[in-house]
């Protein structure tokens, strides 16, 4: 009887350790985390936020998202109390976003060209555009510390 007892709380226990039970695998909610390292973009070359006047986002190469994710980072964005939308390039020209005259932006568009995706560690590139000679590139290291997910490195990679 005991060995049955014992046979059934180490057989527990390797379904708890291989189930995601323990930190070893962090949930992945997509949204914070494109919408922290989305967010992580915006004190890099602050000079592009000039006078926005919106941050449009680019979500047509975000991995593993659906619309609930879209709605989580446009609603994270309003925290600058601006306007907040998703957008392509195209689509802001489209819709008068964009100054033909300077070639610039009326805001600033984020988009991600890159993102590699480990248990407790997430790396996202992409670029800040404002204008041809007003954008920077990014790199953005979110990891899995102390039981919640936080950017621990923010770099630009290039810049026009």
């Amino acid at each position: 009887m005991k060995v049955k007892k014992l046979f059934l709380g180490l057989f527990l226990l390797c379904i708890m350790l291989t189930t995601g039970c323990s930190s070893a695998n962090p949930s992945k909610d997509m949204g914070e985390l494109y919408s922290l390292a989305l967010d992580a973009y915006m004190p890099m070359d602050e000079g592009l936020n000039g006078d926005m006047k919106y941050i449009a986002i680019d979500m047509n190469n975000l991995k593993d998202i659906d619309e609930t994710d879209k709605k989580q980072i446009l609603k994270y964005f309003e925290k600058y109390n601006i306007e907040v939308m998703e957008a392509t390039y195209e689509q802001l020209k489209e819709k008068g976003l964009y100054n033909p005259k300077t070639m610039v932006l009326n805001g600033v568009l984020l988009r991600v060209e890159k993102t590699e995706i480990s248990n407790n560690r997430i790396v996202i590139e992409g670029s800040k555009y404002r204008a041809g000679d007003g954008a920077i590139g990014t790199k953005v290291i979110i990891e899995y510390k102390n039981g919640k997910w936080q950017v621990s490195k923010a770099d630009g990679t290039w810049k026009s």
